[in-house]
Parts: C-alpha cells; sequence; structure tokens
C-alpha cells in the first residue's frame, strides 16, 4: 500500500524550560553556558541528606500556562518521584508529577502564519477567522517536574554537567490528534509563541529550553485501533521534527506493507544521516514505579490560581485579531506585527492616535 493509504497519529510530548532565576527545589541559578557543574549543590546533585524546597515561581508560571491554553487547574496537586537509572540523574528518581498533575486538558491553537509556512507557502483557507487559528489541538495534562543533566559523548567517554539539573521543567502533553509532520511543526511554533508572549520561556530549542519527544503510529482505516506507539527522542530543532515524523511514517508503513508487525519502542533520531534506530523498549507507566516523595508536600493551588487569572496577559492570536478588526490591517500585516512581542508593542504605540494605522504598519514591515 502507497503510504498516503495509511492514517497516521502523532502525539507530542514538549519540555518547556521555564523563566526562573532558580532550580526548582534548590537556590542554585538556571544561567545558561556557565561552566560545568558549577551550578550545583548538595541537593541538585541528590547527595544525602538534602531536602527539596519548592520553587513558587515555576508553579505560578505552569498555572499560567494553562490558564493561557484554557485548561483547567485541580485544587490540589502533588509531587512523585519517577524511578530510573542513567547517569545524568544523580539521586536515580526524577521529581515529577504522576496522577495529580498541575494542568489538565486545554489545547494549543495553531496559528495561520505557521500552517502557512509548513504547507510550503501555501496560502491559509479563505475562511480564517480574524484571530488566524486555523485548528486547536487538544492537551491531556501539563505537569511540572525537574530536568535531568547533560550528556556529552566523546567516542569511548562521556562527560556529566549538572548545572542544568534540577531546572523547572514543564511537560506539555498533546491528545493523539495530529496527523502530519506540518501540524507537528507548526504547532511546535505556534506554542513557542505563546510561551515567550507571556514570559514564561525563551523557548529556544538550539539551548535545549524547548524539547520535544513525538509518538508516531499509523493503521490503515480510520476504525482500525490505534497502532503500536513508536517514540521519537533527541529532536532538537523544529526541521529536525518534521523529518524525523515523515522519516518514521515512511519506515512503519514498509515495514506494514513487507509483513513486519510493529512493537512499541523508543527510538531515537539521527539528523546527520536522517533517520532513526532502536534504543529500548518502550516504557509504561509502571516501569518507573511512581510514588509520592515523602519530602514534599502536596500543593493546593486555589490562590495560585486567583493571582494568575488577575493578570493573564493577551495572546498572540487575541492581539492578531484586534489589529484586524480595530486598525484595519490585512491579515499578512497583523501576522507580521504580533510575530514577536517588542514589534507588537512598538507598532501599537506608533499608532496611537494616528489616522492612518495601516500607513503605519506598512511601514514598518517594509522597513
Amino acid at each position: 500500500m502507497p503510504v498516503s493509504d495509511y492514517i497516521p497519529t502523532i502525539g507530542l510530548e514538549i519540555h518547556v524550560q521555564l523563566n526562573t532565576q532558580s532550580k526548582m527545589f534548590c537556590a542554585c541559578a538556571t544561567s545558561y553556558g556557565q561552566e560545568p557543574n558549577t551550578q550545583t549543590c548538595p541537593t541538585c546533585l541528590g547527595l544525602p541528606g538534602a531536602l527539596p524546597v519548592l520553587n513558587e515561581r515555576a508553579i505560578e508560571l505552569t498555572i499560567l500556562t494553562g490558564q493561557l491554553l484554557g485548561a483547567t487547574t485541580p485544587p490540589v496537586c502533588k509531587w512523585d518521584r519517577k524511578n530510573y537509572f542513567y547517569a545524568d540523574m544523580p539521586k536515580n528518581y526524577q521529581i515529577s508529577q504522576y496522577d495529580l498533575p498541575l494542568v489538565v486538558g486545554g489545547h494549543i491553537p495553531l496559528y495561520t502564519r505557521y500552517f502557512a509556512s509548513a504547507r510550503n507557502g501555501q496560502q491559509a483557507p479563505a475562511d480564517t477567522p480574524p484571530d488566524g487559528i486555523v485548528r486547536r489541538i487538544p492537551l491531556t495534562r501539563i505537569h511540572l517536574e525537574e530536568d535531568a543533566g547533560k550528556s556529552t559523548h566523546f567516542g569511548h567517554s562521556s562527560g556529566l554537567d549538572f548545572n542544568r539539573a534540577g531546572t523547572p521543567l514543564m511537560e506539555i502533553v498533546t491528545e493523539p490528534a495530529l496527523t502530519s509532520a506540518d501540524e507537528a511543526s507548526a504547532l511546535l511554533a505556534s506554542l513557542r509563541q505563546i510561551l515567550v508572549y507571556a514570559g514564561v520561556s525563551d523557548a529556544d530549542m538550539e539551548k535545549g529550553q524547548m524539547r520535544c519527544d513525538v509518538n508516531v503510529s499509523v493503521r490503515r482505516h480510520e476504525n482500525d485501533p490505534l497502532g503500536a506507539k513508536i517514540e521519537l527522542k533527541n529532536l532538537n530543532s523544529v526541521a529536525a521534527v518534521r523529518r524525523a515524523i515523515e522519516f518514521e511514517i515512511d519506515r512503519q508503513c514498509s515495514e506494514l506493507d513487507r509483513g513486519i508487525a510493529q512493537r512499541q519502542e523508543t527510538r531515537r533520531w539521527d539528523d546527520e544521516r536522517g533517520e532513526s534506530y532502536d534504543m529500548r523498549g518502550k516504557e509504561d507507566a509502571h516501569d518507573y514505579r511512581y510514588f509520592p516523595d515523602p519530602d514534599l508536600l502536596p500543593v493546593n493551588t486555589t490562590h495560585w490560581v486567583e493571582k494568575v487569572r488577575a493578570s493573564l496577559p493577551e495572546l498572540p492570536h487575541v492581539k492578531r485579531a484586534r489589529f484586524v478588526t480595530e486598525n484595519g490591517l490585512t491579515p499578512y500585516d497583523a501576522d507580521v506585527l504580533t510575530a514577536e512581542p517588542a514589534l507588537a508593542a512598538y507598532f501599537e504605540e506608533a499608532a496611537q492616535g494616528a489616522s492612518n494605522p495601516k500607513a503605519i504598519a506598512n511601514w514598518i514591515t517594509n522597513e
């Protein structure tokens, strides 16, 4: 069967480093690019007797993200230990959230500008509304956890840098609702714009501030059960996400055509070679032996939600719609001017009291 006869199903797990000055459970700095192992302490190194202390700013930013994405924050969340052994996780467990996360539900809007660019320059649908949202991708949950250290491999040896260990990390999990590499790359670009607008994260993938794992399966018919879930790791750019998904869909379809059944597994993406290879069987939740962290109390989130709701920033698509309806801008000009918060603010200041905001927009976009 040709690839076009298969139905891909794609879900994303997006890890976002939060804009905090200190780590999730200790006072160590989170500055990027410092000398290896200079931003560590007994807590983030997992030394005996060191106890975690919650970073309240990280909780606030995660709840803010949930509110911006139309999600719900339950009244109580708790912390769990996710147990696994790897060299860059010094405690041999990660403090995360399992059954009571900070945020549930919600959706990520897929913006016209990124949908159109993902479609190789094709125009967005003519009936796209003023806010420029083509589609909304549902979310399962958003939870907060600590990041691992960073491993650097040198041929027959590896180096470990624990500066990143313990950095606040927000994991955004989508429903398996994406159907193409185009949609996945457009979603990442749309999400990044929202996070930057809200000051939640710089979300620079080159610096590892936003990382993405992709789950891909294919099936022959709409009514068939979902195929085996293949997880792809080591995706360090939006372009890598696109290439990895396209490769994985082709690989699975080709193997199914040859009668090779797919099994649930984790694969590592090699961007230089443009292919993935088997890392290990895909773990299930019980493999991590989650249990409540005895050193951290559950968190009552009610006052956090009230505080965040009182100061929600304007989202890019809301600003775009306002530029179109109030200032008479074309959707294209509104897209350009809302691409970055600073540019949008510059236009608004320049257009204050102006009789022809469109002329000002033309001047800004053409200079």
